[in-house]
């Protein structure tokens, strides 16, 4: 069984132009469709048969949501009772787990790729800790990710320019992860993990689709995106790729 882990508590402090804090930044509307359906159906139409989904701020409004209309499918709420960082997320929804490995994925960005070739490839190579890498035209927004023989060994600064890889927000855990171990009760996914040069990640790369809608700009961008590209974002069942 494949099965995700939705990181959907983020406080939406730069969006609040947009949802005036009505509403969880998962759940502005893109198109006329809370953005969190998008990614649902998106993880749903590759094969992902249980999600978790990992929320903070107005959590009631996400389970409401949800439970509204994905009533008959399989989905769990880990609920931060304060803020915990991403990594404090991570490992409190795993203990909601019931598989050996999880796909982890941000609720407020949109990545085109293949689930299931990344599922094969982390099986293939026995990854441990995995994350998808999408090739981007221009670094100079991001954060460089640095690659040598399919393995992360770290991050550049934001600035550079040119082409190249970057942390797509996808990533692939064993649920007893180590990497987990001695960190404190609230913590960066990103920077204490993925940072750790000790830990071995195995890099899934590939090149499409990508954005998230974590500002104003970035929102209203989305919409344009998703009405050129309707054939991406389908909110009923499609049959998952062989």
């Amino acid at each position: 069984m494949v099965e995700a882990i939705l990181l959907a508590g983020g406080l939406g402090t730069r969006l609040y132009s947009v949802t005036r804090d009505n509403y969880p930044k998962c759940l502005a509307k893109v198109n006329g469709v809370p953005f969190l359906h998008y990614i649902l159906w998106n993880f749903r139409n590759q094969g992902v048969k249980r999600f978790v989904l990992a929320v903070s701020h107005l959590s009631d409004m996400v389970e409401q949501e949800v439970r509204h209309h994905f009533a008959d499918w399989d989905i769990d709420f880990s609920i931060e009772r304060e803020p915990l960082g991403t990594g404090g997320a991570i490992r409190q929804a795993l203990a909601l787990c019931r598989s050996e490995h999880v796909i982890v994925a941000n609720a407020d960005s949109f990545i085109e790729f293949s689930l299931l070739k990344f599922v094969h490839e982390m099986r293939e190579n026995e990854s441990e800790l995995g994350l998808v890498c999408t090739e981007v035209d221009d670094l100079s927004r991001f954060g460089a990710a640095n690659i040598e023989q399919g393995k992360l060994i770290g991050f550049s600064e934001k600035g550079k320019s040119g082409k190249g890889f970057i942390n797509a927000g996808i990533y692939w855990l064993n649920t007893s992860n180590d990497a987990f171990l001695g960190q404190p009760e609230r913590f960066s996914f990103e920077k204490n993990v993925l940072a750790n040069r000790e830990l071995h990640i195995n890099v899934f790369k590939t090149k499409g689709l990508f954005f998230d809608i974590g500002t104003p700009g970035d929102f209203a961008g989305a919409q344009r995106l998703v009405d050129l590209n309707k054939g991406l974002f389908s909110t009923s069942p499609k049959i998952v790729e062989e």
